[in-house]
């Protein structure tokens, strides 16, 4: 990607819709702030240079009273309306990345670290945020400033003015080569801050692994090396800035020196007077100061920049295809048409073809790595098949639109996620029409759920904690079933949500499912048995080919692979039951 320039900044902001009105009011009133220190000096010139007692009436010095403040009140306008406008553009900024992540594709997120997406929510947008709400307003003000004593300078004075004007390109020429190496480390610093947000973020999330395989010290070397690395960059910053603000401030201090002493000169020889050279000094400290607060402006610009950059690349990202048909129910069957499947150079799946036939319950089974759980993000549609398709009935499920297609399928796995908050949160989450207390219940009471959560005080308001840490494995299998249950889904895909339960939670969680598949068209991913047995047709996945389709007495005796897996877990589950009979 390109560089961020200071147009590609502008175009992000455009995108993020900034207030117009507002930040026209903070404009307006700091051009009447600039305007109204740029009479002070004017005044006190005719004041110095035809000065008496009588000169100083009531009116004259309400005149002064009144110019500061409208300064005054003006400067503190303009920084209030260009703070919330700032805030405004950053939230609006925040939100169109927000909506934007979460339009974009599975392939994405495998590629991308959560924690870095954070640090652009975060860090990056609360960099543009600095710099619109603190620095912008200052650099308006700095600008009227600077144009307006310049003009007002020629007219006192064009020798001295040309002198000056002269000196400020000089200035630059130091200046510009400091500032282009402090953007380059900036881009360096944000880039890293976003490594350590990923890695702070992936080892809190994991942090009971760590505990459980004591690597506390280990984790706590890694993070520290990358603190480290960014305490360098900052290092490096620091240097730069230790260099650009005095150098540029000797530039400036110079300049005032040759531009006074020739003021000095001037008035000596009779070529001005004492109140202009006064009015001169004052338009100068107008001038040195807004260009001191430019120098800042543009030390942020260069972070801004760095951050411009990683947000348009993020913005850069083509979300998932959707489609414009709705999904009509009852469902028809689902086929797998000639579909392959893989990652960058690896093939998965090879020439897959077979059906869910409406209201029947298909498993498959295969060994670890034959592709069985890349069906079912195929279905999902979170990633696109590099051949053949998936159908229901007539239609390419591309057809579909995103919600409405994933609003028909219902999704158990293993490890059922669930997200903080309440179970009653939990139950209704993804859930767009109104539920009832009556359904809630009903759908815990069929999933074998009611009595755990009356059990606890709060009931159906009890907070299961960051990813349902307080619930047990087959509460949380329990609560994901009752929420597939309020779902109603079309198409059920499960992947053997008992297999890592005990056998009492195992046959708890087995009569909900039995529920829920009653009636629809179910997918299963089978590990034991007793799943296959009750299919009502078997698929066979070998090396991410279909070896063989049928019911279970047919594949016995007809496919080598699943007569080999069903001895193998007969004989292990055998075991097993004799094992707890000893």
């Amino acid at each position: 990607m390109k560089p961020a320039t200071f147009k590609s900044f502008l175009s992000l902001l455009k995108k993020s819709e900034p207030p117009i009105g507002l930040l026209s009011a903070a404009v307006t009133v700091s051009i009447i702030q600039a305007l109204a220190a740029l009479m002070i000096p004017w005044f006190l010139k005719s004041l110095i240079d035809n000065f008496s007692v009588d000169r100083l009436t009531p009116g004259l010095i309400t005149l002064f009273i009144v110019i500061f403040i409208v300064q005054m009140i003006s400067n503190a306008f303009s920084i209030y309306w260009l703070h919330i406008a700032g805030q405004r553009i950053v939230a609006n900024l925040r939100t169109m990345l927000w909506k934007h992540l979460l339009a974009l594709p599975i392939p994405f997120y495998d590629e991308t670290k959560s924690g870095e997406l954070v640090s652009r929510l975060n860090n990056d947008a609360t960099t543009l945020q600095q710099l619109l709400s603190e620095q912008l307003v200052r650099l308006l003000t700095s600008i009227v400033s600077i144009v307006g004593a310049i003009t007002i300078l020629f007219f006192l004075d064009w020798q001295m003015t040309l002198v000056m004007v002269i000196a400020v390109p000089i200035t630059l020429l130091i200046i510009i080569p400091l500032v282009r190496k402090l953007h380059q480390i900036s881009r360096e610093t944000q880039k890293e801050l976003a490594g350590l947000s990923g890695f702070f973020a992936e080892m809190l999330g994991e942090v009971r692994l760590i505990k459980s395989q004591a690597t506390e010290e280990y984790e706590m070397d890694r993070g520290q090396t990358r603190i480290e690395n960014l305490y360098g960059f900052g290092v490096k910053e620091g240097k730069v800035q230790a260099i650009l603000l005095p150098v540029f401030n000797v530039a400036l201090t110079s300049m005032l020196i040759i531009i006074i002493s020739f003021g000095a000169y001037r008035v000596a020889t009779n070529q001005i007077t004492a109140g202009e050279l006064v009015a001169f000094s004052l338009y100068l400290f107008q001038i040195m100061t807004p260009l001191v607060t430019m120098t800042e402006f543009v030390s942020k610009l260069q972070k801004a920049r760095g951050a411009t950059e990683r947000i348009s690349e993020l913005l850069e990202e083509q979300p998932e295809t959707d489609g414009t048909r709705q999904v009509e129910r009852p469902f028809a069957a689902v086929h797998f048409n000639q579909l392959s499947f893989g990652y960058d150079d690896t093939t998965l799946l090879h020439d897959v073809t077979f059906s869910l036939p409406r209201g029947q319950t298909t498993a498959i089974v295969g060994p670890s790595g034959s592709g069985k759980s890349t069906l079912f993000a195929l279905l999902e549609r979170f990633y696109q098949p590099t051949a053949g398709q998936i159908e229901l009935g007539p239609h390419a499920i591309n057809e579909f639109e995103l919600a409405s297609w994933r609003n028909s399928i219902g999704y158990v796995a293993q490890d059922s996620p669930v997200l903080s908050g309440t179970i009653r949160d939990n139950l209704l989450y993804g859930l767009t029409g109104e539920v009832t207390e009556q359904q809630i219940r009903e759908a815990a009471e069929m999933a074998n759920a009611d009595e755990f959560i009356r059990s606890f005080a709060q009931g159906y308001e009890t907070e299961i904690g960051e990813r349902g840490v307080k619930l047990s494995g087959g509460q949380r299998q329990r609560i994901a079933i009752a929420r597939a249950l309020l779902r109603d889904p079309e198409l059920l895909l499960l992947d053997e949500a008992t297999s890592s339960l005990d056998s009492e939670s195992e046959r708890v969680v087995q009569e909900a499912l039995e529920r829920l598949m009653e009636g629809r068209t179910t997918f299963v991913i089978a590990h034991r048995l007793a799943t296959v047995r009750h299919a009502d047709q078997i698929v066979v996945l070998e090396q991410g080919r279909v070896s063989g389709i049928g019911t279970h007495d047919a594949l016995v005796a007809s496919n080598v692979l699943y007569n080999k897996l069903v001895t193998q877990q007969f004989i292990g589950q055998t075991e097993t039951t004799r094992g707890s009979n000893r």
